[in-house]
């Protein structure tokens, strides 16, 4: 039972740079008298399996039924999800003659499980062979079975000794900061047999959350069911740590899930659908214990004061707790934070009643914020706190550095970040200038990013735009510092921008000390918007042959393509665009129509057929969201050439269009494969007239239709 319950469900839109359950369950069974007795399917709708720990190997079996048992009916199998690759299924299999169903064997791969974890993906029928007299047609992954397995675990409660040496119950405390926010108390936690594998119970949304405790105190989040139902992705929400997730064991570096030896664990972890992720950030799990009476002594340096007589020194903060008699203070030169050898050093003199240092040695009983007569330089406060006994316990340690004349502060002086316009040799629609002068910097780094993009890492990531700049930054070379602590400083340009884009250059130096100073600014390149657009032009000026650039991303890389588009009329102010796509076996037929208001030819999301096997639309992005829906782009003339723009009529600033790919006709975030042909994304599209061309028409009939680099320039 929880003794509190204070947590809340974030309203979650999904991000695209995303139950508790029995062990079998039944899924839609098969009735000869229900209006889906037409149709072939699986005799459940999901199946669970486990397999005791160790094994490489299994087979899990799924049975798939007709109505009647007359002739031979072969059906198409296909695997789609995270772990889809574990899984080995026939691409066909036959129902024979005079039988009702047939069972078919999974085979799985366990290499990749881990105990306490589960491998899941799911089984589509993609095709249907037709049934002549048995009623049986064919429609496309019309029916499904969701697939998991996992290692049979025994489990049972973990207890600790309380102060009285008896053995009682273990219970926790988790503290949300992602998809929920809050914390829950008195959870009940088990342990599994033979493993460091833990469960807490009840947590979250009523389910048991798992994790492992490694040897070196990291710990392992398997992606699990947080127990709540997304019904507009019609799946259950997970949650993993980010190494988990990306399948990249070097995620722990950035994201580390760890055990801090007395009860407290802390999780990066992520809460995601197989379309996309929600939220993600560090969240906390605490052991409830006995009461901690280590003598502790927290140290702040809060910063420089200038005295009446004009003298400057720092001023120094010792807070102990309950537990600490009373604790010795003072200052040594140098930072000995990663010095054990230098730590026991000090505390041997400090125990010693001698000072380690020239500042002199304070033995304090309460809590203390005095000006301190130090040297200029690295130093750090240290203070060795003594229990009830009066014996010596921990020594505790602030780093700080003592500058009361600016001598060591990384400073900025100088900093500039615009668009030049006056410069010939860059485009103001691609190109944004960054000038800077500073001094006492030994290292700098740099983040420029979309001021979207980074409004969007702050919200969700829980960092501030420092902390994500300092971890995600690039590190300039020793020429740029070199040229940073000059009179003049450096100048540097990036001049592969997206046009009409906001961007934030976020910049921290640092001394040689470690002392950081971070600044930051916004600054947008020139771009085009459907104001721009000649209203001189009638739908007439559109139709003919064009030459199309694009700058295209792909999966891996970012190229300027170049390709034909071709517009015809379709009578009065509809029109049909041929080419947008670069695709050598996808040339859809797009269906636009001239505004007349606007002077342009809107083009909006919709259907294009078929691609491999797949369902095509046209969609839309705004670099963060990706619309198949209620968004727009428009092709208007300026300066002779026609540019592609957000549409006067669309909700989100649409600058780059795909041709996304669904599992069915209609599309639905539940359909959509994260994937579009060939992979390409159509930004910054122009298109300009071969010549003079003559109307051209068709007729149709009725049933057709992640930061950016700097470049020094001095």
């Amino acid at each position: 039972m929880k003794y509190s319950r204070t947590i809340s469900c974030l309203t979650a839109s999904l991000l695209f740079l995303a139950a508790g359950c029995d062990k079998e369950q039944n899924g839609t069974i098969y009735k000869p008298s229900s209006e889906d007795a037409k149709e072939i399917h699986f005799i459940q709708s999901s199946l669970s399996k486990e397999f005791p720990q160790g094994t490489e190997t299994g087979t899990i079996e799924i049975e798939i039924a007709r109505p009647g048992d007359k002739g031979e009916l072969s059906v198409g199998l296909r695997k789609k999800g995270e772990n889809e690759s574990s899984f080995t299924v026939p691409e066909t299999v036959t129902i024979p003659d005079g039988s009702h169903s047939v069972k078919v064997p999974v085979e799985v791969d366990l290499g990749r499980l881990l105990a306490g974890s589960s491998l899941n993906t799911t089984i589509l029928i993609s095709d249907r062979q037709e049934e002549t007299g048995n009623g049986a047609y064919v429609t496309q992954y019309s029916d499904k079975i969701a697939l998991s397995v996992s290692y049979a675990l025994e489990w049972e409660t973990y207890y600790r000794t309380d102060e009285s040496g008896a053995k009682v119950p273990q219970t926790a405390t988790y503290h949300y900061n992602a998809f929920y926010t809050g914390r829950d108390s008195g959870l009940k936690v088990e342990k599994a047999v033979g493993a460091n594998i833990f469960k807490v119970n009840d947590w979250a949304n009523g389910v048991s959350f798992k994790f492992i405790l490694n040897d070196d105190n990291s710990c392992t989040v398997p992606a699990q069911s947080i127990g709540y139902f997304n019904s507009n992705y019609e799946e259950y929400v997970k949650v993993a740590d980010m190494a988990e997730y990306t399948g990249s064991k070097a995620a722990y570096s950035s994201y580390p899930c760890t055990y801090d030896g007395k009860g407290t664990f802390s999780f990066y972890l992520i809460y995601y659908v197989s379309a996309g992720y929600f939220a993600q950030g560090n969240e906390t799990l605490t052991f409830d214990g006995n009461e901690d009476k280590t003598p502790a002594v927290e140290i702040s340096f809060d910063g420089i004061e200038t005295t009446e007589t004009g003298f400057k020194a720092p001023r120094i903060s010792f807070y102990k707790n309950e537990h600490a008699k009373f604790y010795k203070a003072t200052v040594v030169s140098g930072d000995i934070t990663g010095d054990s050898a230098r730590q026991e050093e000090v505390k041997k003199m400090l125990s010693e009643d001698k000072a380690p240092g020239r500042t002199p040695v304070l033995t304090l009983y309460d809590d203390s914020s005095e000006l301190w007569n130090v040297g200029a330089g690295n130093c750090t406060a240290v203070a060795l706190a003594y229990d009830s006994t009066s014996t010596a316990t921990v020594l505790y340690m602030q780093r700080f550095t003592c500058d009361p004349d600016g001598r060591f502060t990384p400073k900025v002086n100088m900093f500039e970040w615009r668009r030049d316009e006056s410069n010939t040799l860059y485009s103001p629609y691609t190109t944004l200038f960054w000038d800077m002068q500073a001094d006492n910097a030994v290292s700098l780094k740099y983040l420029c990013m979309r001021t979207d993009y980074l409004d969007y890492m702050e919200r969700n990531l829980g960092q501030s735009a420092a902390e994500i700049a300092w971890e995600r930054g690039n590190a300039v070379n020793e020429e740029f510092i070199q040229k940073l602590g000059s009179d003049e400083g450096f100048a540097t340009v990036f001049n592969t921008l997206k046009q009409g884009t906001t961007y934030t250059l976020c910049v921290c130096i640092v001394n040689e000390y470690g002392d950081t100073s971070f600044v930051k600014k916004t600054a947008s390149t020139k771009g085009y918007t459907a104001a721009d657009f000649d209203t001189a032009k009638t739908v007439d000026d559109f139709i003919g042959a064009f030459k199309a650039t694009a700058t295209v991303d792909g999966a891996s890389s970012s190229s300027d393509e170049s390709f034909r588009v071709d517009i015809y009329s379709l009578g009065g102010n509809d029109v049909t665009i041929s080419g947008l796509s670069n695709t050598s076996d996808f040339t859809p037929d797009v269906k636009a129509y001239f505004d007349p208001d606007s002077h342009s030819i809107i083009i909006e999301p919709q259907q294009l057929g078929r691609y491999k096997g797949n369902y095509v639309t046209l969609g839309l992005s705004d670099g963060l969201s990706i619309y198949w829906g209620g968004n727009s782009i428009a092709l208007g003339f300026i300066d002779g050439v026609m540019h592609m723009t957000p549409s006067p009529y669309s909700s989100a600033a649409v600058n780059s269009y795909q041709f996304l790919l669904f599992g069915s006709e209609k599309p639905t975030s539940s359909s959509y494969l994260r994937q579009s042909v060939g992979s390409k994304t159509y930004n910054s599209l122009t298109l300009e007239p071969f010549g003079i061309s003559t109307k051209a028409s068709v007729s149709l009939s009725s049933d057709t239709f992640q930061g950016e680099r700097a470049v020094l320039m001095r």
